[in-house]
Formats: structure tokens, sequence, C-alpha cells
């Protein structure tokens, strides 16, 4: 009995290590992050925490050679991890600021550990994962039209709150942010043409639906980007990187000031306030870099910055804008800005060259297929357009989003490149 007992053990562990597991583990977050991401955003970080771990078993054996090809990327991701715990010394809140760098190195590594287990997996289980990821994408985006044309009725279920009280569509924009970011996903999934031309057109749909500006902005460069970097990936990549690298540098100049902002204002009356905010806070935060240039005010600081809690109607009569509007609220939303604002010239330097080495892989070191190829540099493009105009750099849920949308496009992807070096091995040995 117990020799029985140990071989059904030892078979399932083969079972795990012979790459059903992982397969099970991958098609099943490809089914459950579009709709979960719609509904709880904020879930996402436990998402990635349990997905990884579990990943952990069934990739253990190749979990070591594969680690090999992200070396750097873990290097860079646990140097501004460190400077950002290290800002404990100068921060304008020293505990949180500890507390975020060690949380940022976790998630890291667990996104990392998650996207080295989707990259050794098996291809010849591609159709399941893009017939999960699809029926998960079918789900959530029944989820939005139900709240765009419903009146918001799973919104009000959600939250227990009473149908006559408004609930605005802004609170799905992390939702549909996500989905936008899934189009690479899906673009190079194992499903018909016309499957995923249908569902890349339903999210940029969704995108404009749900009145997302940012997530519709994202979208439409993803696409942009995808048909330029079908044809000139190089010279795409070149361009995102060195794009970035002149934002990151020229943003707290080129930012106008707040005179010009309120004569805008008045000049535009189209440009949504919610739009003019976002000038007004960039100059604010821009302010306080030239106060702070070299180490910042410390990692996630930006909501204890003094005056941050100021209304721009008090600091500006001429404004009139209709509602409250904190000169910082929690973050700059422009990742290179809060870099900048936060960890100092050293901050910035490491987030741009992460971001530029991440490009630089894709655009030439990577094996990939032209298609998949664009599709990658198509993804950074709508998470670098994300990052510059929504959320909070640090956000464990947008950090999370990021590694299990990255980790679903290696999963979903032929890996070309994995077979070509193989073929080249067997050519050479011959």
């Amino acid at each position: 009995m117990a020799a029985a007992h140990l071989l059904g053990a030892k078979s399932r562990i083969n079972w795990l290590q012979g790459g059903h597991g992982l397969d099970l583990i991958v098609t099943g977050l490809a089914l459950v992050l579009p709709p979960l991401v719609v509904l709880a955003p904020l879930g996402m970080t436990p998402l990635l925490v349990i997905t990884a771990l579990a990943a952990l078993l069934p990739a253990a054996g190749n979990l070591a050679p594969t680690l090999r090809r992200f070396v750097t990327i873990a290097a860079l991701l646990g140097v501004l991890g460190i400077w950002g715990a290290a800002s404990v010394l100068w921060s304008a809140i020293p505990e949180h600021s500890f507390v975020e760098g060690v949380r940022f190195l976790g998630e890291s590594a667990s996104g990392l550990c998650l996207l080295v287990a989707a990259s050794g997996i098996a291809s010849g289980t591609r159709a399941r994962r893009a017939h999960a990821l699809a029926a998960g994408l079918v789900v959530a985006l029944a989820l939005l039209a139900i709240e765009r044309f419903g009146g918001t009725p799973v919104m009000h279920w959600w939250h227990g709150t009473p149908e006559s009280q408004f609930e605005t569509l802004a609170h799905y924009d992390r939702g549909v942010t996500a989905l936008v970011l899934l189009m690479a996903p899906v673009a190079v999934g194992a499903a018909p043409v016309w499957r995923r031309a249908l569902l890349l057109a339903a999210i940029v749909a969704a995108a404009a639906m749900m009145q997302s500006a940012s997530a519709l902005m994202a979208a439409l460069v993803t696409l942009i980007v995808y048909a330029i970097g079908r044809l000139t990936p190089r010279l795409t990549a070149a361009t995102m990187m060195a794009g970035m690298v002149a934002i990151g540098v020229a943003i707290p100049l080129a930012t106008p000031s707040y005179d010009s902002v309120v004569t805008l204002h008045t000049k535009a009356p189209w440009i949504k306030y919610s739009g003019i905010h976002r000038l007004l806070i960039w100059r604010f935060a821009a302010d306080r870099v030239a106060e702070r240039p070299l180490i910042g005010w410390g990692m996630d600081a930006s909501r204890a910055i003094p005056g941050g809690k100021s209304d721009f109607n008090d600091m500006l009569p001429a404004l009139h804008y209709p509602a409250g509007a904190e000169a910082l609220p929690l973050h700059p939303h422009d990742a290179a800005l809060q870099l900048q604002l936060e960890l100092g010239i050293p901050g910035l330097a490491f987030g741009l060259w992460i971001v530029c080495f991440v490009v630089y892989r894709v655009g030439w070191r990577a094996e990939l297929s032209a298609h998949e190829r664009a599709a990658a540099l198509a993804l950074c493009s709508g998470a670098v357009v994300v990052a510059l105009l929504s959320f909070g750099i640090w956000q464990t849920w947008w950090q999370s989003t990021l590694w299990l949308v990255v980790s679903l496009y290696m999963a979903n992807a032929r890996q070309e490149g994995e077979a070509n070096r193989k073929a080249r091995a067997g050519h050479q040995a011959r």
C-alpha cells in the first residue's frame, strides 16, 4: 500500500514536471485574468504571487538554465529596488519608502519566476491557451458592455450600493487598460486570424466605449507601432528608446507654466478638466524635482511632498476648476517624472535603463518572428503610453498586471527562437 502511494505521488510529480501542470496553470491564468482585472483590478497582485508560486514546481527543472536569459533585467530591477529602499535615509516618509523598496523587490522576484516559467512552456499547447484567453476576454468585454449600457448594475451589486447612487465609468479605467495590454498576447495566440482580429477590434471599441482616454490612446499607439514595427522593427525600437530618454530628460523643463495652463484652459475649453489638472500636477512636480534633483524625495513619497495637498483653485484664482484639484494627489501620473521626483537622477537612469534594455532585447536580440517582434514592440509602446499618462509607477496592481500580461505573451508566442536555436545546434553537431 505504501509503495502504491509512493508510486502515485511520484507519477503526479512527473506529470507536473513534464509540463502538464505548468500548462494548466498558465491556461487558467489566461481564462481568469481578463474578467478579474475588470471586476477587481487590485486582485492582480495576489494573482501574480499565487500563479508564480504554483508555477515553481512544474518549472523547477528548467528554471535555472532559463533564468540565465533574464539575469540582466533581474539585476537592473534589483538595483532600482535597492536604491528605492535606500531612500529611507532621506525620504519624506522613510518607513513607507523602505517598505515600498522591499515590496518592489519581492514583486519583481515573483514576476521573474512566472516569466521564466512561461518562457519555457511547451508550444504544442498554444491553442488551448489562446482559447482560454479568448473566453476570458469575451466575459470581460460582456461585463463592460453591461456596465456601459445597463447603468453599472454589476458595480452596484459588487459594492453593495443602491441603484440611485451614481457610479462613474472611471472605476473601470484599470480594467480597460489591462485589456488593451492583452492585445499583444491575443495577436500572437494560436487562433484563426479572423478571431484574433475580432477580439482586437472589440478591445479597441471597449476602450472608446468606456471613455478611458489613456486606454484608447494606448490601444491606437499599439496598433500603429505594430504596423510600423512589422516593417522596420529595429528603427521602431531605436525610436522608442530615444523617445523615452528624451521624455525623461525634457519633461521637467518642457511642462508649461501655471499661467500657460490657465490660458490654455480658457482658450481651449474642449480639453477635459482631467487633462488640465494633469498639466498642473506635472508643473508642481517639476518644480519639486528642481528642489531635490540628485536624490529626490524618497520612493513613493509623492503623497507626502510639502504643498501637495494644496488646491489649485486657491493657488490659481483664475483657474475656475469645477471641483477640488490637489497639487499632487498620491503620484504625478507620469512614470518618468515620478522617478525623478522620488529617486532623483539615479532613479530616472535606472528606470530608463530597464525600459531601454527591454526594447533593445525585443528589437535586436530576441529570436522572434516578424509578427511576434512587432507585437512585442507594440506591447512595450502601449505600456509606456499608460505609464506616462495614468497610474503610479509603484502601484502593485499595475506592476503585477505588466508581469502577468508579459508572461501570457511569452506563453502564447510560438517560441520560434527556441526552435531555431535547437535547429542550429543540431546542424552544427552534424
